[in-house]
């Protein structure tokens, strides 16, 4: 996991991220403003014992822009053996040479591609507050445009393997030297949550600091669209399913599947994490339902769906996860912003929901809000 190898290529290039549940049609896709013109992108130096640095936090109102930033290339071999091709965007070092700065990896939704979210709104916030950046392609991801490069592998759907080489990530974003190696994060997208929470579960001695969560499904019946499926809605079910080639474990309880599933459903491993844990969870879901207030009452089953089905009901899936967390002794565990005033470390059901955030999540760049919060935390 400690492998780095750093190889030289040079592109420019224009680029917009869509993060989302899964490829689906219909979905309303996180934001992402159109990217600018960038200056030619530089390889990205390898990590070097720390040399005396100022640690600095990043500035609370990402807004401001508060330091010019640069985007590098990187490459490292996952302990899998593939190579995974990644990119980095962080405070100009010809600017601020003496400074530090806090790190976070990005993982994206879906089983999308990552590394050109360098090039995004998000990650233009959190290096512009002073924030280093560190995005990539998980084993055989890449985006379509010519200009990305495919990292080596097959793709995992966010199993062990792509579990395994997002710690690798983080390990070397924590060995770079303008990085503080304390003060390094995770952020992820959607079902981004199962890599996410899959590396900091199973390997709970990698210091990770926190872990930001849009959103994320946190077991087979929800990332496969279940509600909807026993709602009688089909399109996005049917999409998920010709991706995964399979179903839920509640519809194929084979061994084989319980056991591909086991690598893949988040509330297996998010207990096992000890570091702060932010979910963030908007009134209305990015990919589940219900999408409006009209649809609650038919979606609120919270005993089960007539005829057979799991329980569900507004925003289940944030309560399932947030209550795995807390059983399971993460230290410090709450839903949204501090501004939402959710207690650290409660619980919720179907009759104590937690305050979301209004709207959608695309509505604001809330993930980036929630990581230079988590960052600045003592």
């Amino acid at each position: 996991m400690h492998a780095r190898t750093l190889t030289t290529v040079f592109i420019t290039m224009l680029v917009a991220v869509i993060a989302c549940n899964l490829f689906i049609p219909g979905e309303e896709p996180l934001p992402q403003t159109e990217p600018e013109v960038e200056p030619a992108i530089e390889t990205a130096p390898a990590p070097t014992p720390a040399s005396e640095c100022i640690p600095t936090l990043p500035d609370e109102k990402p807004e401001k822009d508060s330091y010019e930033t640069i985007v590098e290339e990187f490459d490292l071999v996952a302990p899998s053996g593939n190579r995974l091709y990644g990119m980095i965007r962080r405070p100009d070092p010809a600017l601020y040479a003496d400074l530090c700065f806090p790190g976070v990896v990005l993982v994206p939704g879906g089983i999308n591609p990552g590394r050109l979210m360098a090039l995004g709104r998000d990650a233009k916030l959190l290096a512009g507050a002073g924030m280093v950046v560190v995005t990539f392609n998980a084993e055989g991801r890449a985006d379509d445009t010519p200009d990305d490069i495919r990292s080596e592998g097959t793709e995992d759907f966010n199993g062990y393997r792509h579990q395994d080489g997002l710690c690798a990530l983080v390990q070397y974003a924590m060995g770079l030297p303008y990085v503080i190696s304390e003060n390094v994060g995770i952020s992820s997208q959607s079902y981004g949550i199962t890599m996410a929470a899959g590396c900091v579960g199973r390997y709970p001695q990698i210091p990770v600091k926190y872990l930001v969560d849009g959103e994320g499904p946190p077991y087979s019946f929800v990332t496969c669209h279940g509600p909807r499926f026993l709602a009688g809605d089909l399109k996005k079910y049917t999409t998920v399913e010709e991706i995964f080639g399979r179903q839920a474990t509640w519809q194929d309880d084979s061994t084989e599947n319980l056991e591909w599933w086991s690598e893949r459903e988040a509330v297996n491993f998010i207990g096992d994490f000890r570091g702060f844990y932010l979910r963030l969870q908007a009134t209305w879901d990015h990919a589940q339902l219900p999408e409006n207030a009209a649809e609650i009452a038919t979606y609120d089953q919270p005993e089960g769906w007539p005829g057979g089905g799991p329980a569900w009901y507004h925003n289940k899936h944030t309560n399932d996860i947030v209550n795995a967390a807390v059983q399971g002794g993460v230290p410090w565990v709450r839903v949204n912003l501090a501004e939402q005033g959710n207690p650290v470390n409660a619980s919720y059901d179907a009759d104590h929901a937690p305050v979301y955030l209004p709207g959608q999540l695309a509505d604001r760049p809330w993930a980036v809000f929630a990581i230079i919060e988590m960052a600045r935390m003592e």
